[in-house]
C-alpha cells in the first residue's frame, strides 16, 4: 500500500500473550526486578499487584528476601516505605508511582541496586514503635499514637503493597516489645509498672486471634524488660533480668551468667540462631567489624576476610543489620556536602555473605555495595526489615 509514491509502514500483528502465560513468566523472575517491570505497562502493573502472581512463586518455590526501608520526611507526619530494586535501574519519572519527588535515586549512579518509594497510599496512623514480619506481612503493633498508648495493629502485605488494620491487642501497649516465634507474633509490655497479669499475649495470623499468656512470679520476670529476641524456638527477653519462655511446653526459666544470648540491638540480626552484630572498638576504623557471637565460646568473634568491607559509621545507631537470605544486609547513613541550599544524607547498603568453615573460623564475602538512596539531611532513618515473598 503506497500514498504519494510513498508507502507506508504495515501494522505489526503482536502476538498477545495470555495473563496465565504471562504470570508464569513473571513468577520466573526475581522479585527485585519487579519495581522495573512495573513500568512497562498498566497491564504488568497489576499482574505484578496479583496474589495469583504470588501463589505460583510459592508452587514454584521461587520466594525470596526482599529488603524494606522506613523514612520519615520532613513536614509530614506519616512515614514513606520504600522497597530494594535491582537494576538496571529505573528512570525515574513523574508518572511512577515507585519514586516520589523528595526521594529519588541518584542521578549519576552506575551501580544496579537502589531503593524505590512502595507505591502505596494507605499508610497507617504514625507509631514510633518496631515493625515485625511474618512472611509477607509486615506488622506494626501498639506503641503510641499521638502520645497515647494503643492496642491497635496495622499490616502491610508486601505482595500488594496496601495497608489493612488487624484485630487489637488485648490491652493497649505503651512500649510493645515484640517477636515472631514460630509464625506466632509475641508481645510483652516493656514498662517497668505494667500490670503482671497483662504481662503477654500473641497473636496467631492464621486464626486471627490474640491469646493471653500467664505471666510468671516476679522472682523470674523482674521488674521491667528492654529486649525481645526469637531464638531456637524459644523467646528471650532482657532487662533487670534475663528469662527464657518456652512455647511449646509453657515453660519460663531464668537465664544464668553461662547463658547469655548474645544481646540485642539494631546493630545486630540472627541468621540460623547465630547472632551477628556490629562492633566498634577503641582506635582506627580498622577496628569497627562484623562479629558473630559464639555460644560455646560465650564470647564475640570477627568475621574473617572483610577486608573489602567499607568504612562504617562509628556510632552503633547509625547501622542497621537484617538476615537476607541468610546473608547479611547492612544499612547505614552518611551525610554530604550541602549542593546549594539542600542539605542531603546518602543511605548505604551492603550485602555481606558468611561462610562458617570451623567451629570458631566465619568467612564474609561483600558482594555488592550501593547508594541505594539520597534524602534530604532532615529526613530520619527509622525503620529496616526483610519480608519473603
Amino acid at each position: 500500500m503506497a500514498t504519494n509514491g510513498k508507502e507506508s509502514p504495515l501494522p505489526v500483528n503482536m502476538p498477545y500473550l495470555h495473563d496465565d502465560l504471562l504470570l508464569n513468566c513473571l513468577a520466573r523472575i526475581s522479585r527485585l526486578y519487579y519495581p522495573t517491570l512495573s513500568l512497562v505497562s498498566k497491564r504488568f502493573r497489576s499482574l505484578l499487584d496479583s496474589k495469583e502472581l504470588y501463589e505460583i512463586r510459592r508452587l514454584l518455590g521461587s520466594t525470596e528476601s526482599c529488603p524494606y526501608l522506613c523514612l520519615m520526611s520532613p513536614g509530614s507526619s506519616k512515614p514513606r516505605w520504600f522497597t530494594l530494586s535491582r537494576g538496571p535501574a529505573p528512570i525515574p519519572n513523574s508518572n511512577s508511582r515507585w519514586f516520589t519527588s523528595c526521594f529519588r535515586p541518584c542521578r549519576n549512579r552506575t551501580t544496579r541496586n537502589l531503593m524505590v518509594s512502595v507505591p502505596s497510599h494507605s499508610f497507617p496512623p504514625q507509631s514510633r514503635w518496631l515493625p515485625t514480619v511474618v512472611g509477607f506481612n509486615i506488622y506494626m503493633i501498639g506503641g503510641d499514637i499521638n502520645g497515647e498508648p494503643t492496642s491497635r495493629v496495622y499490616v502491610m502485605d508486601c505482595r500488594s503493597h496496601t495497608w489493612h488494620e488487624a484485630p487489637s491487642m488485648r490491652v493497649a501497649r505503651n512500649f510493645p516489645l515484640v517477636s515472631a516465634v514460630d509464625g506466632k507474633i509475641y508481645v510483652v509490655e516493656g514498662c517497668a509498672n505494667c500490670d503482671p497479669s497483662e504481662f503477654m499475649e500473641y497473636f496467631d495470623p492464621k486464626t486471627q486471634m490474640w491469646e493471653h499468656v500467664p505471666s510468671p512470679g516476679a522472682e523470674i520476670r523482674g521488674a521491667y524488660m528492654l529486649e525481645s529476641l526469637a531464638k531456637e524456638g524459644n523467646l528471650y527477653l532482657g532487662g533487670d533480668k534475663s528469662v527464657v519462655y518456652n512455647p511449646k511446653e509453657d515453660e519460663w526459666d531464668v537465664l544464668g551468667p553461662g547463658m547469655h544470648f548474645g544481646g540485642i540491638s539494631d546493630s545486630s540480626c540472627m541468621i540460623d540462631n547465630v547472632r551477628y552484630c556490629y562492633s566498634v572498638g577503641s582506635g582506627s576504623a580498622s577496628s569497627r567489624s562484623l562479629k558473630w557471637y559464639s555460644k560455646e565460646r560465650s564470647r564475640w568473634i570477627a568475621l574473617k576476610n572483610l577486608e573489602k568491607l567499607p568504612k562504617l559509621p562509628k556510632g552503633y545507631g547509625r547501622v542497621r543489620l537484617e538476615n537476607c537470605g541468610g546473608n547479611i544486609l547492612v544499612f547505614w547513613e552518611e551525610n554530604v556536602r550541602a549542593i546549594g541550599s539542600t542539605k542531603k544524607k546518602m543511605i548505604w547498603c551492603v550485602e555481606v555473605a558468611i561462610e562458617k568453615r570451623n567451629r570458631d573460623d566465619v568467612y564474609g564475602k561483600v558482594e555488592w555495595c550501593d547508594v541505594v538512596v539520597t534524602v534530604p539531611k532532615s529526613c530520619s532513618f527509622e525503620e529496616f526489615v526483610v519480608a519473603t515473598v
